[in-house]
């Protein structure tokens, strides 16, 4: 391994460390009292945009026409690396975001991802069914939704994006919310694979939203498709560039 790349990960890591312990403070302030629950879902915001600030790391956003973030989204993204969950952080629009239930035993950070999010156990029948009924009232607070619908990282070859799930799908056509597809663009170049990082420039776009009106249940491998292939096409190009 690179000396530089060490020396880099080591304060990436103090970095966030840092910016953490001092947001934790109105994040669990969010959680305690309900006046401040819409403060800390921006605070989520400003934390990865000061995180990649403090690391060097340039985010380039890139909004397509019809995109309005203060709008309400199910979000979804490609998900080939951990500095994924930053990236879609540094969107500023308030949402909740589904993750993996073992983020549940990290000092802190499981206490704080619990009660600002949601966390789903995908082998547990009656966990994915909470997490709908979850999804579903935060929708109706007027939350956005994030998720990665690939169902974490799961492909053999980037760019080429892993099976979607269907949860995210089902929830935008359910409530009636447009899916808000987001390509994040050599985020994996910062963390491929550890969590030693490397300086790369990470860049999002946000399609155009799709919208689910005129889609029901039977139609859910057509809409699920259809976004798919919306952030497959922009992989590839970005990939061949």
């Amino acid at each position: 391994m690179k000396i530089f790349t060490l020396i880099y990960s080591i304060y990436g890591l103090i970095v966030f460390s840092s910016l953490f312990a001092i947001f934790s403070i109105p994040f669990v302030l969010g959680i305690w009292f309900k006046r401040f629950e819409k403060i800390a879902y921006w605070l989520h915001h400003v934390l990865a945009r000061f995180f990649f600030a403090a690391i060097f790391i340039p985010i380039k956003i890139k909004l397509e026409k019809g995109v309005n973030l203060k709008n309400q989204y199910v979000i979804i993204s490609n998900h080939f690396s951990f500095i994924d969950i930053p990236a879609i952080a540094a969107l500023n629009i308030p949402f909740k975001f589904i993750g993996k239930i073992a983020v549940n035993n990290i000092p802190l950070l499981g206490y704080i991802f619990k009660n600002l999010h949601i966390m789903v156990d995908r082998e547990d029948k009656e966990s994915k069914k909470l997490t709908y009924l979850k999804s579903f009232k935060s929708i109706d607070e007027g939350y956005s939704m994030g998720i990665f619908p690939e169902g974490g990282i799961k492909t053999k070859k980037i760019p080429q994006l892993a099976p979607f799930k269907d949860g995210a799908f089902i929830m935008a056509i359910e409530k009636q919310i447009p899916i808000l597809p987001v390509s994040l663009l050599d985020a994996y170049q910062i963390m491929k694979g550890s969590f030693f990082i490397s300086w790369s420039p990470c860049e999002i776009v946000c399609h155009r939203p799709i919208s689910p009106k005129g889609y029901t249940k039977r139609d859910l491998e057509k809409f699920k498709n259809i976004c798919y292939n919306v952030l497959q096409n922009e992989l590839n190009k970005s990939h061949n560039e």
